[in-house]
């Protein structure tokens, strides 16, 4: 398991050659494969390339140079993948002229709390503060800086083993709804669906002010970065909400002594999506894939199993009679026995039912009121 620390460092000339350097290598890569695979007929291994990139000077560490050449290789391999059910699917060919530098093992020396990465023979190193010697180090561009990612291997605790049980629905509107056998909470997701929205109306406002220039022209391009600057600062905000609620969410997990999560599968879920146009691209633009990682690898840190199980039809179905009936709005209410309760709610109690032996043998009596948490920027970790 690994963690990362960012440090952000202004743009130097050094860096930028750095930068530079590393885009060259990338781009050298690409055009000796792409060449070979156009005049022979195949493609070339890691390791021949590996071989010829090592007969070529450039201004950074041989392991950075490996690791460059070994980046581009996995999207290769992800392209392999994609072509046999994709047959339109095209390999990499993009050629920036910046890309990421990364120092491995080999590249970084670590003494009285210092970060020396070494960038070849003759070439000045970069110094960087740290604890703890990194297991590797990248240094990428983003909003106007460079980041250094220090990336650390961490040890897991080991799993905890108290029987009780977390089951989560997840929703477009409320991201996280659990249930851990005796009450509700609600982690509630009008903030990240107020920063859709804006992002939504931005995109259309900007490209319609784009679409009336003349492409490549001053003016586009100066409301080309006005854009890209933008969407970058929402996109970092709607990440860290993510991160709060689903950080938020781990800290009551632990606070209820829970040693399992359970998640209801989403797989294929936007392919099943007929519905009106507005509703459609709210379905496609759910991230319920990234909030699954971010639990899933914030539950490993804190000794905590994650379990995936199938949520058919646990929002329609009466955790108290089994009777199943399609909601129409946001509550669930029962025409058979008269259950009443927030529509995500049922979902959550009806997946835990499910994993802990009783769906449709309901032990459901009188069900408190489930509890909300809303989102704010300070949102943290419960004490």
């Amino acid at each position: 398991m690994y963690t990362t620390k960012k440090v952000k460092v202004k743009p130097t000339p050094e860096l930028d050659a750095l930068a530079i350097e590393a885009g060259r290598v990338y781009c050298k890569v690409i055009s000796l494969i792409h060449k070979i695979k156009r005049t022979k007929g195949f493609w070339l291994s890691e390791k021949s390339v590996r071989k010829y990139m090592r007969l070529r000077g450039y201004n950074l560490h041989s392991q950075t140079v490996q690791a460059i050449i070994q980046s581009y290789f996995d999207s290769l391999k992800s392209y392999f993948r994609a072509v046999k059910s994709n047959p339109n699917a095209k390999p990499p060919k993009r050629t920036p002229h910046f890309y990421k530098v990364r120092w491995i093992q080999n590249g970084i020396t670590f003494q009285d709390g210092v970060i020396r990465l070494s960038n070849g023979k003759g070439n000045q190193p970069i110094i960087l503060k740290s604890d703890v010697k990194p297991a590797y180090v990248e240094m990428y561009f983003q909003r106007g800086s460079y980041y250094f990612s220090l990336v650390y291997k961490v040890h897991t605790p080991p799993k905890r083993e108290t029987g009780k049980t977390v089951a989560i629905d997840m929703g477009e509107i409320h991201p996280i709804v659990s249930h851990d056998g005796q009450r509700t909470i609600i982690y509630n997701g009008r903030a990240l669906r107020a920063i859709k929205q804006y992002i939504n109306k931005f995109k259309a406002y900007i490209q319609c002010k784009m679409d009336r220039c003349i492409k490549r022209s001053n003016r586009w391009y100066r409301l080309k970065r006005i854009k890209t600057k933008i969407l970058a600062k929402l996109n970092a905000q709607l990440k860290d909400a993510e991160h709060k609620i689903t950080s938020r969410f781990i800290s009551d997990c632990i606070k209820a002594k829970a040693d399992t999560i359970v998640i209801g599968d989403l797989k294929g879920i936007r392919k099943r999506a007929k519905f009106s146009k507005k509703s459609n691209q709210k379905i496609h633009q759910w991230a319920f894939a990234r909030l699954q990682s971010m639990i899933c690898y914030k539950a490993e840190l804190a000794g905590l199993k994650v379990k995936f199980v199938s949520e058919a039809y646990t929002s329609q179905t009466c955790p108290r009679c089994g009777n199943r009936k399609k909601p129409t709005n946001r509550n669930y209410h029962c025409n058979h026995c008269g259950f009443h309760y927030h529509r995500d709610g049922v979902g959550a109690i009806n997946l835990w039912n499910k994993v802990s032996g009783f769906l449709l043998s309901p032990v459901v009596g009188a069900m408190a009121s489930p509890i909300g948490v809303r989102f704010n920027p300070h949102l943290c970790k419960s004490g």
